[in-house]
């Protein structure tokens, strides 16, 4: 596996715990990852609750990272969705999906995304984050490099 273009987003640390991601690898995957958790609540209380689980990874080896992804992962247990953003050097017109078990015990969604492309709607969200710590990143270097990426030299 390469590092990858944004392999630098693995140095702000501090800015992934801070939005609620934690250090996350497996599968020859790097990146970050958090739960979101979802409650479903009426007058008696609780009534139902579940978890979607966002990756956003920087270290992959592309389409053979993808077709690993659908041929190993595995639902779990009261998770719905696993949403997994690739930052690479294209962004897909559309994110490709799997189901466990026709979709009840959840599904994988996997979008590969170039920063400062247009994301699809599904994760507007993580490719907010990714952007913004490319943002973070550039102000602790104390600017870029004129005519240079942000991560290199890394």
């Amino acid at each position: 596996m390469t590092p990858g273009k944004y392999a630098c987003l693995g140095e702000i640390n501090d800015y992934w715990e801070e939005i609620g991601f934690t250090p996350w690898a497996k599968m020859g995957l790097t990146g970050v990852y958090r739960r979101v958790t979802f409650k479903k609540g009426a007058m008696l209380g609780e009534v139902a609750r579940y978890y979607a689980d966002d990756y956003i990874i920087w270290g992959h080896r592309g389409e053979e990272s993808v077709a690993d992804i659908f041929r190993v992962w595995k639902g779990e247990a009261d998770v719905m969705t696993h949403r997994i953003l690739l930052l690479g050097e294209e962004t897909w017109d559309k994110h490709r999906q799997k189901t466990f078990l026709w979709g009840y015990r959840g599904w994988v969604e996997v979008y590969t995304f170039r920063i400062g492309d247009e994301p699809h709607k599904r994760f507007v969200d993580l490719a907010h984050w990714a952007s913004k710590g490319l943002e973070y990143l550039k102000a602790c270097r104390g600017g870029n490099k004129p005519g240079g990426d942000v991560c290199e030299g890394s």
